[in-house]
């Protein structure tokens, strides 16, 4: 079974990017698959990392290029980003200056897909990747219909012989979680490609909330029309859920359809609680979990195994942002079991996050002018290493204290030294004093320190 992935990408003066090219290592999980592959992005605030999720999403997105996300960060006339996946590549930018429809890409020659002269921008796709008719030949449905298929995809309508045989999604670390009334159990008419790559609206509070309730409704249909399993068909998709919120946050959740009035609710280790109320955290697992399990739900797959087992891409743009430490550690191996015919890519600032995953890839991104190279290269994943190590190595935090404790630390190290030459202790007991009021651990640190200087002396130095 093909699975589609990315192998490359490289942006030229896009956001804070003038030219950096990123390989994607495959993972080095051996088959059957029982894992998703993870990149993870990190670095200081203003590096890039967004732009580099929003240039990933937009080769997957509906083919309206020009007011995505991207577009916003193009620096000139010759921004563009070129990608290459398993057997075709591409390129998309600001302005196409080929004299003809072929383009010379990082990865090999493209043919002008879109070039729309008058609005500055094009998309450009190997032979291979360029559309063609769904079902006329071939191992497999090129990226460019795919994009194509997006745009005119209802959910209500035939779907007929149409099947597509990997998606994208992206979100952010938002929380939407709302109470939204339930009117009725309808059918849900929404697209999974509506706004599937926009990051801060990919999820649908209103879409989600009548999911449950149609969820818990046909379930209980099922159950009076005595089809058992049906209704745990049902059952598995809303447990997956729930199931992660257990591994994630230790939780006993359940999604029930009360009926007086009519309204979705959480029950949470027995107690119910409305949307509304629910912690940040939780708001923001459940509200992208939720909404990529309705929307994988409703794509029409070529391939017929478990939704979750299909070949996605999925884009998470600093997903931890409200989550306590203790989740941090525990949502990426969660959804990294969840998907395990995955692709994911994740933006983080946390050390939790980065040490939380084996078998996955980490890219430092520099600031901005202290790049050194045009390629970045990915590292190892932090599982067994200890957070400390993670912050030195990945984060380029070797400090172990707030900034205050560090300052005192400075200049206790300062006096230290001089100590050790004048033999006058004075400045160094004042400065030790200073230091081991601020904790036991602190005091420790302070008081080994003074013991090591006095045998290098011979001068007994002791605190009061």
């Amino acid at each position: 079974m093909e699975e589609f992935r990315l192998t490359s990408v490289a942006l030229k003066e896009v956001g804070v990017f003038d030219d950096v090219r990123i390989d994607f290592p495959a993972s080095v999980t051996t088959e059957p698959r029982t894992k998703a592959e993870i990149h993870l992005f990190t670095g200081p605030n203003g590096c890039g990392k967004s732009t580099l999720l929003y240039a990933l999403a937009e080769i997957f997105d509906k083919p309206l290029f020009g007011a995505g996300l991207i577009r916003k960060r193009f620096r000139s006339a010759d921004s563009s980003v070129a990608f290459s996946a398993d057997g075709w590549w591409g390129q998309y930018g600001a302005l196409f200056r080929a004299a003809g429809p072929s383009i010379e890409t990082e990865f090999g020659t493209a043919q002008a897909w879109i070039n729309n002269a008058n609005r500055s921008w094009y998309f450009a796709l190997s032979t291979s990747a360029l559309p063609k008719a769904f079902g006329s030949g071939g191992a497999s449905v090129p990226l460019a219909s795919v994009k194509d298929f997006q745009e005119s995809f209802q959910p209500t309508a035939s779907l007929g012989a149409i099947r597509i045989p990997f998606a994208a999604f992206a979100y952010s670390g938002q929380r939407t979680l709302t109470d939204v009334q339930v009117g009725a159990i309808q059918q849900i008419a929404n697209s999974p490609f509506e706004n599937a790559l926009s990051f801060d609206a990919t999820v649908r509070p209103g879409v989600l909330v009548q999911w449950i309730a149609n969820n818990r409704a046909q379930a209980a249909l099922a159950r009076s029309d005595g089809e058992e399993e049906v209704a745990a068909t049902y059952d598995r998709t809303l447990g997956k859920i729930s199931q992660l919120l257990k591994d994630v946050c230790d939780l006993d959740i359940e999604f029930r359809l009360r009926r007086s009035p009519i309204a979705v609710v959480a029950s949470i280790n027995g107690s119910v609680i409305p949307f509304d109320t629910l912690p940040d955290g939780l708001k923001s697992i459940i509200s992208w979990v939720a909404d990529l399990t309705i929307r994988i739900e409703s794509v029409p797959w070529t391939e017929d195994r478990d939704m979750f087992e299909q070949n996605i891409i999925l884009f998470l743009d600093e997903i931890d942002v409200h989550l306590h430490p203790a989740w941090q550690r525990r949502i990426l191996p969660a959804i990294q079991k969840m998907l395990p015919n995955a692709q994911i890519f994740v933006s983080t600032h946390s050390p939790f996050v980065v040490a939380s995953v084996d078998d996955a890839w980490v890219y430092r991104l520099p600031e901005k002018g202290k790049q050194e190279g045009r390629l970045i290269e990915p590292i190892p994943s932090g599982a067994g290493k200890s957070y400390r190590l993670i912050l030195e190595e990945v984060f380029g935090i070797d400090q172990e204290f707030d900034v205050d404790t560090e300052a005192l630390f400075d200049q206790f190290y300062v006096e230290r030294d001089a100590f050790l030459t004048s033999k006058n202790a004075a400045r160094l007991l004042i400065s030790a004093q200073s230091l081991v009021e601020k904790s036991e651990e602190v005091r420790v640190i302070v008081e080994t320190e003074l013991r090591q200087a006095s045998r290098r002396t011979g001068i007994e130095v002791r605190l009061a």
